[in-house]
């Protein structure tokens, strides 16, 4: 369940936790504590009002919002890609 919320955040972008529950038919407090696993490894972040980007009004539940964070290591398919080092001339 957790790799396939990765997929769904980052396929998205952000997400409620409700937008996140109804996806998986699954409890919002449940649906929270999956969100924070991936705040934990530093993979999502939560966002504020004036971060959600969901609507035009500010519904006040935007705390409850998340966003994948773009350019880490870890891909949301379980795979983590490689650096490799620069050469030099």
């Amino acid at each position: 369940m957790l790799m396939e919320l990765a997929d769904f955040l980052a396929s998205r972008k952000e997400a409620t936790v409700s937008d996140v529950a109804a996806h998986f038919d699954i409890a919002p407090e449940t649906a929270r504590a999956l969100l924070e696993h991936w705040v934990r490894k530093g993979s999502a972040a939560r966002i504020g009002l004036e971060q959600c980007r969901q609507c035009a009004i500010h519904c006040g539940k935007s705390w409850q919002a998340y966003r994948w964070i773009e350019g880490r290591d870890d891909q949301p398919d379980g795979h983590t890609t490689a650096t490799l080092p620069q050469e030099t001339k």
